[in-house]
């Protein structure tokens, strides 16, 4: 039971510090924000371009992915379910950070979608390396 809770816990936790540098990374692609500072995030939101949010949506999905198959090889049974889980809290703490901050809306349309499929996929991947004797 600690095992599958350290998993998750793991699996959330590196999906959360993927997100934040992701953010930190794309802000110095775009020169538009470039060198507006991380700590007035509700300003670099209302000036990004539409650019900067399709590539968040790509780290999003990302974090997703990496943090469900995390989960799911820390995991000792129903690797798929943890991995869910996963996506799950990932959709809660996003949701509550997309009622603070301006997003544009069809950004906080899209991202909900994501983490449910991604984490799924990512459980998935684990189960299945797994099963062919791949990985331990």
């Amino acid at each position: 039971m600690y095992r599958n809770m350290l998993s998750i816990s793991t699996g959330v936790l590196i999906s959360i510090v993927e997100i934040f540098f992701s953010i930190k990374i794309v802000k110095k692609w775009f020169t538009k924000i470039q060198f507006i500072p991380l700590n007035k995030f509700k300003y670099i939101l209302t000036e990004a371009p539409t650019e900067f949010f399709i590539v968040l949506i790509f780290f999003y999905a990302s974090s997703a992915l990496l943090g469900s198959m995390i989960t799911a090889f820390l995991a000792r049974n129903a690797k798929k379910a943890y991995a869910i889980l996963t996506g799950f809290i990932l959709f809660i703490i996003t949701s509550f950070y997309m009622y603070f901050y301006p997003f544009p809306l069809w950004f906080k349309i899209v991202i909900p979608s994501i983490f449910f499929p991604f984490s799924y996929i990512g459980g998935n991947f684990i189960e299945f390396l797994q099963r062919k004797k791949w990985i331990n």
